[in-house]
């Protein structure tokens, strides 16, 4: 079984794999459903789409602001765990695929890919005349190294959990490579098209000059400060990019940032607040872009400590959310109702046997006297890093209250949470950006040794499940085993999930181009070669 092969000027509008001897077509919608598709239906109506209908002009310093900023910030791919790095890799460099609005892996560094019988073998053939910033000829060798370098234990690559399953990357000729797996798996062009498989130069150890394939050349990089590149003019891309410079820094405070926006001081910011969303729209030199999209903010409870680490516990917290008034309240509307897991109600894989939580003050009683916890007291870590999860702590504070639970609110600084807080503390929020496929997601979170299992919940029968979920091709079979994820994730995990959250952002009136992306804010963070501004 090959897939529908594409090259640079075709697009993979039907999302089907097809089979070589011309038997009957599986859309990949239906064995991969991407979890951003199921945003991307709500998308196509997103607010101030800003599809370009002109002709792009070139030229133009565009000041973009993030919502965090860290001295961890980076520019190796293979450590790049936050937006920042998302944003500035896009910028840099290039994957072999790219994700497109639909979730579909469309060619990049790769001009065409296709995969074997059984999916367990992938072979991407490079597109020519791709070259560095520093001159150098993109080629196989390069993409070996990109991708092979997050299995070794020294990089503490943060993408690790997501190549296990692979058994070799090696040339197939001078201008292509072919991926060996242990196993099947259909999301292989997806997984080589996320922010972790930036390809960078064979060798490179130092990437303080971040030598990439990308739209842009680094120009200045202060961790935790700014970004400023500038045009790379030899860009594999005809006429791209359109602007001759871009300058990235954070503004963690919400209301700092929409104040730029307004004053002209900035052009483009992500995550505007719901609350602040009237306001952005009374400027008339604003435009807000809402894209729907299975992103969510979970408080995570450690199943690795006291007291998270009882089942009786946890189960009390998520009997105490009230989803719906932090859809409606804290939201603005902006966000869909989740039930403790990570798949939304309108994915073909979602678990609609799985009752609705909702607030059961009784049951979160009941729950609390089983462990002893009646009248007892827990710190949560809340943090603006994480979106809106300060109101919602203080929307669930209030019905802990209610059950016996006093939840002492910690409002972290931005700065340094996601190296102090996260995975460290018991209780603490953390949002999810989603990645184009269920698959991805559980092998990221829900695995027993990902780098990013947050819960520290782990379930030997779940990473069968999430592996064989992988490879599984017939639809039936593979909703089946999403649906035993999901309850397992539901019944025992330290996942309190209240909601999907829209990406909300903002920018100037000039700025054009910008296309929803539901892999992240901003177009998926993919930005830098399409935007363009208006005189």
């Amino acid at each position: 079984m090959s897939t529908n092969v594409a090259t640079h000027n075709e697009r993979w509008v039907s999302g089907e794999i097809v089979s070589t001897s011309g038997e009957e077509m599986l859309n990949r919608r239906q064995f991969t459903k991407s979890m951003i598709a199921t945003g991307t239906a709500l998308a196509a109506g997103a607010s101030s789409l800003n599809l370009a209908t002109a002709q792009p002009k070139r030229g133009g310093r565009l000041r973009v602001a993030g919502h965090v900023q860290s001295a961890q910030d980076t520019l190796d791919p293979a450590k790049f765990v936050q937006s920042t790095d998302y944003a500035r890799g896009h910028m840099l460099y290039n994957a072999l695929t790219r994700i497109d609005g639909n979730g579909q892996a469309q060619p990049e560094l790769a001009e065409s890919f296709e995969a074997n019988q059984d999916v367990t073998e992938w072979v991407f053939k490079l597109r020519k005349g791709v070259t560095f910033h520093d001159g150098k000829a993109l080629d196989a060798n390069d993409v070996i190294y990109s991708i092979m370098r997050h299995k070794d234990p020294k990089i503490a690559s943060a993408s690790k959990g997501l190549v296990d399953d692979l058994v070799e990357v090696a040339a197939d000729g001078t201008d292509a490579v072919r991926v060996k797996l242990k196993s099947p798996n259909a999301d292989i062009p997806v997984l080589l098209g996320t922010f972790g498989f930036m390809i960078v130069k064979k060798g490179t150890t130092d990437f303080s000059s971040a030598i990439g394939t990308g739209p842009f050349r680094l120009k200045e990089f202060t961790p935790g400060v700014r970004t400023v590149v500038t045009r790379n003019d030899n860009y594999f891309k005809p006429g791209k990019p359109y602007l001759d410079e871009i300058e990235y820094f954070g503004i963690a405070d919400p209301v700092a940032r929409l104040n730029a926006l307004i004053a002209g001081d900035i052009d483009m910011m992500s995550d505007l607040r719901p609350n602040a969303i009237d306001e952005a729209k009374r400027a008339s030199n604003v435009e807000v872009f809402s894209t729907p999209c299975p992103r969510f903010v979970q408080f995570a409870m450690m199943c690795d400590r006291e007291p998270t680490n009882n089942l009786d516990f946890r189960l009390a917290v998520k009997n105490m959310l009230d989803r719906e008034r932090i859809v409606q309240q804290v939201l603005n509307g902006y966000g869909v109702v989740a039930n403790d897991h990570f798949v939304m109600p309108n994915s073909p894989v979602y678990n609609s046997s799985l009752p609705q939580r909702g607030v059961d003050l009784d049951k979160a009683k009941f729950h609390l006297k089983k462990v002893g916890m009646e009248n007892a007291s827990i710190e949560l870590h809340v943090t603006d890093a994480v979106q809106n999860s300060i109101e919602m702590g203080l929307v669930l504070q209030r019905q802990a209250a209610l059950a016996g639970l006093t939840i002492n609110l910690k409002r972290e600084p931005s700065d340094g949470y996601w190296s102090n807080i996260w995975i460290k503390r018991p209780f603490h929020a953390v949002v999810w950006n989603p990645r184009p496929t269920e698959s991805l997601m559980a092998t990221l979170i829900w695995k027993s040794d990902a780098k990013w299992n947050d819960t520290q919940f782990k379930d030997p029968h779940l990473d069968q499940l999430i592996d064989a979920a992988r490879g599984t091709i017939d639809p039936g079979k593979r909703k089946q085993t999403f649906w035993d994820i999901q309850s397992i994730i539901y019944e025992q995990g330290g996942n309190a999930i209240p909601a999907f959250v829209n990406y909300i952002d903002a920018h100037s009136s000039k700025v054009k181009g910008l296309t929803p992306v539901p892999t992240g804010n901003l177009g998926g963070f993919n930005f830098a070669d399409s935007v363009w501004l208006e005189s």
